[in-house]
C-alpha cells in the first residue's frame, strides 16, 4: 500500500476553494499570474449563454468553468492553451459564436457547446450535454459534430493544463519527449497490451508512482518525492515529460519511460 506523501500536487477540493488551489500551485512558479489574470464581463457571459443557446437547452455551464469565466475568462495567461493553440477568452468565443450564427446557424448543436478554439479551426474543445451533470470535454469538428474523448470535466482539464504548463519548473531537470501514432501501436503491441494506459499503471507500480487525481483516460499524472511526469495521449500518439531533481535518478527513470512507452526524447 501506498503511503502519502509530503506533495506540492494540487489537492481534491470542490468548487469553494478551486481558485485557491489553482492560485496555491500555479503561484509556486508564477506569483505574478494571480494578478494578471482578467475576469469576464458579466454582459460577456450572459451574452455567451444567449449566442450557445445553453438557456433554451435548459443546461448549465459546469459550476468549475462558471468559475474560471469569473475570475479569467477574459484572459488566462494561456492556461487553457498550453496543451493546444488556440483561444478560450469570452470575447473571442463570442466572436466565434456570430460567425456561426451568422454564416452556418446549422451547424449549432444542442449536445456540444464549445469553449475553446483551436487555431486553424482545427477543431473545438466543446461540453458534452449528452450527460448534462458534470459533463465530459470532447474534440468537435467545424459542424459542431463529436470527434473524440479529451477529458473527463472541466476541473480535471483546468489542473491538467496547470501541470503540464509548470510542474517541470519545480524541479532541476526535466526530459520532454513524444511518439507517433505508429510508435503507439507498437508500444502496445511489444507488451501485449489492449490500450498504453495498462503500460503507464506498471511503470507506475515498478517506481512507487501515485496517480494524481486529475489524471483521466488521456491523461496521466504520476508523482513522488522529487520527481513527477505527465503524460499525455491524443490523436493516437503520445507526448509529455518527466522531471526531477536528481540528475542520476531522473535519467534512469526517463530512460525508462522512454522505452517503455516507444518515444523519443526531443529536448
Amino acid at each position: 500500500m501506498q503511503m502519502p506523501i509530503k506533495t506540492h500536487i494540487p489537492p481534491v477540493g470542490d468548487c469553494t476553494d478551486l481558485l485557491e488551489r489553482l492560485t496555491t500551485y500555479i503561484s509556486r512558479f508564477d506569483k505574478k499570474w494571480i494578478n494578471e489574470i482578467v475576469p469576464a464581463k458579466t454582459e460577456d457571459i450572459d451574452t455567451l449563454k444567449n449566442l450557445t443557446q445553453i438557456n433554451k437547452y435548459n443546461y448549465h455551464f459546469p459550476k468549475e468553468y462558471e468559475i474560471y469565466l469569473k475570475y479569467m475568462g477574459q484572459e488566462d495567461k494561456g492556461l487553457l492553451k498550453t496543451q493546444l493553440p488556440g483561444y478560450a477568452s469570452v470575447s473571442e468565443i463570442i466572436d466565434t459564436y456570430e460567425g456561426i450564427h451568422e454564416e452556418q446557424p446549422d451547424t449549432l448543436s444542442e449536445k456540444y457547446i464549445h469553449f475553446f478554439q483551436t487555431e486553424l479551426f482545427y477543431g473545438q474543445l466543446s461540453f458534452d450535454f449528452t450527460q448534462t451533470v458534470n459533463p465530459q470535454i470532447v474534440m468537435t469538428d467545424e459542424d459542431s459534430q463529436f470527434v473524440s474523448y479529451y477529458a473527463d470535466n472541466f476541473e480535471k482539464f483546468l489542473f491538467q493544463c496547470a501541470f503540464s504548463k509548470y510542474e517541470k519548473f519545480n524541479y532541476d531537470k526535466s526530459i520532454i519527449f513524444a511518439g507517433s501514432p505508429n510508435m503507439l501501436k507498437e508500444a502496445i503491441k511489444s507488451h501485449n497490451e489492449s490500450d498504453i494506459f495498462n503500460i503507464i499503471e506498471k511503470f507506475s507500480k515498478t517506481y512507487d508512482f501515485q496517480r494524481a487525481w486529475f489524471s483521466d483516460l488521456t491523461h496521466h499524472i504520476g508523482f513522488k518525492d522529487g520527481i513527477s511526469f505527465y503524460i499525455e495521449n491524443r490523436d493516437n500518439s503520445l507526448c509529455g515529460f518527466v522531471a526531477g531533481d536528481l540528475a542520476k535518478q531522473i535519467n534512469n527513470i526517463g530512460e525508462t519511460l522512454l522505452v517503455e512507452l516507444n518515444v523519443i526524447k526531443i529536448n
